[in-house]
């Protein structure tokens, strides 16, 4: 019977008996620091594991699980992940505390639909008391503590509890099943938006705390691609995700011409396409007389982005495709 938190914090520096991470045919963000860090350098194949010594950080063992591709990485494979992190602790008879970082919103997924992913990961793996009896707790760390804040709050929703809940106690007596069977299991089924923005710190409370909150609290997924994480023909895969998705958001602030070419693409598609700029930004002539949200404030695109999206889906323009 183990707890699950969300704890903010540097991972490198968190004490715990496994640390989980991924292999995505190479390794990315947190994976490749700490890689370096301990002088990892193998490949590890989708579906195999390696475990080794965590020698210089705090770590006592690093796992490094085979996820494949990171653009297949989706949130299934993230709640797979999750179950495999479970069973791979029940091996080792001395793995007490589990360490993991949360995978996704680093290469553009939706946070809310990722870490929720996770967990449910975690909890179908908990179900199999042989599996989970020796493990105590289980931390997904963030180091960013804005971020963490939305985790713990999301964490609280799903257990109906405080931010830490104990898997044993509190999830099986009190959550049904039916809480974490959407996570994904069916994220397919929902609305997707490709967000097509600058990639830039200073655009960050934009898609962190508008863009996307604005889409899950009406059960909508947005995603990007971070062109830093992404191994490929990267313009194919734009093309793919917008094709796929069921319209497109576009942040127009800095006049970004990949963002146009993105936009004139959706278009080309008749994706839905909503457009957004702070106050004051200059619009081009080739969208100056389209429909544009123009906000104020981060709190004002959140608002005025909620109502767009909310009537665009009650009057069926924007539905699952």
């Amino acid at each position: 019977m183990f707890s699950v938190d969300v704890v903010q914090g540097n991972i490198l520096n968190r004490s715990c008996d496994l640390l989980a991470l991924k292999h995505a045919d190479g390794f990315y963000g947190i994976d490749a620091r700490i890689s370096e860090a301990i002088g990892f350098k193998a490949v590890v194949p989708k579906r195999k594991i390696r475990v080794v010594p965590g020698r210089g950080i705090e770590a006592r063992k690093v796992a490094f699980i085979g996820v494949g591709p990171l653009v297949e990485f989706d949130y299934a494979e993230i709640r797979k992940f999750g179950q495999d992190v479970i069973f791979l602790a029940a091996k080792h008879e001395d793995v007490r505390r589990i360490c993991m970082p949360i995978h996704g919103p680093g290469y553009g997924l939706d946070e809310a639909e990722a870490f929720s992913s996770l967990v449910a990961g975690i909890f179908d793996a908990s179900s199999d008391e042989k599996s989970s009896r020796r493990i105590e707790s289980v931390e997904i760390v963030e180091i960013n503590e804005t971020r963490a804040r939305r985790f713990s709050s999301i964490l609280s929703e799903l257990l109906n509890s405080n931010w830490r809940a104990n898997l044993g106690e509190k999830i099986q007596a009190e959550v049904p099943r039916n809480s974490f069977k959407k996570f994904g299991v069916e994220s397919d089924l929902k609305v997707r938006l490709f967000v097509a923005m600058p990639f830039k710190d200073s655009f960050n409370d934009e898609w962190e705390i508008s863009i996307q909150e604005a889409a899950n609290s009406l059960n909508m997924l947005c995603e990007r691609i971070d062109k830093s994480a992404f191994v490929g023909d990267i313009a194919s895969e734009i093309k793919r995700r917008i094709e796929q998705y069921d319209g497109l958001i576009a942040l127009l602030n800095d006049a970004n011409p990949n963002v146009f070419l993105e936009i004139g693409y959706a278009w080309a598609k008749n994706k839905p396409t909503l457009l957004l700029a702070k106050e004051g930004q200059v619009l081009p002539f080739d969208v100056k007389g389209q429909r544009c949200l123009f906000y104020r404030s981060i709190a004002d695109l959140r608002s005025k982005l909620r109502s767009e999206l909310e009537q665009l889906q009650s009057n069926g323009i924007l539905r699952k495709t």
